[in-house]
């Protein structure tokens, strides 16, 4: 029997209890939810070597906002072990190794009972859902970096200035808290020059820790989210390191795999890392027909 529940928008869990009994193939229906799902259907199958496979497909109903399939996360659970499910053409699908002799059937022993709990979350990359109560709070603060009011810190950044607020931004970055907190010059003249990325990446960098909006699907390229990941992995941004390395993981290619792979490596972001990995893996060949593979990984970063 398999049951649907909503945990909080855009979130959702499905558990799917039976017994196989030394059947080859089990199926099962969602009924449950009929607002969120069109049509939900799930499939468990046994093949050789003691793997079973887990399918799901399933349809989202149309008064939900449009998603794409291939920014969903969708987390697996059989008896305690977590699995990722992947997305092949409209399917999600996993597989695991049985474990013989563990819950038995009662009806015989030859075969073991199969439970399965299944986390949907239709936007991953959303941290949190804001409540309404607070929604206030957060209009007043976007509202100071658009008029800059009682601004008391200035970013030089080539030729451009950004103001901000000390108390914002030091609780955002732990980089700049310890700027201002120690004896640095910055700390009484409240003017901090920034050599190394451009004044459009820093005031990005700045406008995420008032609003917590990148903008990265809009109006921003590879290369600018590329030193946006930079910018925020130097001063301590996570929240913001991960935006840019979900968004990269999702834009993979031949071309930018390799480059990625030593991004991630040199700023530390297990996301990108693990993603790049993975498609590397999947695209071996023709990654590594590229000139520029051994240039980058073998050449300029021997660590590699």
């Amino acid at each position: 029997m398999a049951s649907a529940e909503k945990l909080r928008e855009n979130l959702f869990s499905i558990t799917w209890s039976g017994v196989n009994c030394g059947l080859a193939n089990n199926e099962a229906t969602v009924m449950d939810l009929p607002d969120v799902f069109e049509s939900c259907q799930l499939s468990w199958s046994r093949i050789m070597k003691g793997q079973q496979i887990l399918d799901l497909n399933f349809v989202v109903s149309k008064t939900l906002k449009p998603t794409n399939l291939q920014t969903m996360s969708i987390l697996a659970t059989n008896n305690g072990v977590k699995q990722k499910m992947k997305l092949e053409n409209t399917k999600w699908t996993t597989t695991w190794m049985l474990t013989a002799g563990r819950n038995n059937c009662q009806y015989c022993s030859n075969f073991s009972t199969t439970s399965f709990n299944i986390l949907i979350d239709l936007t991953p990359d959303m941290e949190f859902t804001v409540k309404k109560g607070a929604i206030h709070v957060l209009d007043h603060i976007s509202n100071l970096w658009k008029t800059k009011t009682l601004s008391d810190v200035t970013f030089r950044c080539n030729d451009k200035e950004i103001k901000a607020h000390v108390m914002i931004v030091a609780s955002c970055s732990p980089v700049l808290a310890a700027m201002f907190t120690n004896d640095c010059k910055e700390s009484y003249e409240r003017i901090v020059d920034i050599k190394d990325f451009t004044p459009d990446t820093f005031s990005r960098l700045l406008r995420f820790m008032y609003t917590g909006d990148a903008s990265l699907e809009t109006d921003v390229t590879e290369e600018g989210i590329t030193e946006l990941l930079i910018a925020a992995d130097k001063y301590a941004v996570e929240t913001l390191k991960k935006e840019c390395a979900q968004y990269l993981s999702r834009n993979l290619k031949v071309e930018n795999a390799a480059r990625f792979l030593v991004l991630a490596h040199l700023h530390n972001s297990c996301v990108l890392h693990e993603s790049t990995l993975e498609f590397m893996s999947k695209n071996a060949k023709a990654v590594c027909s590229l000139c520029v593979y051994s240039g980058e990984i073998d050449g300029e970063n021997p660590k590699m």
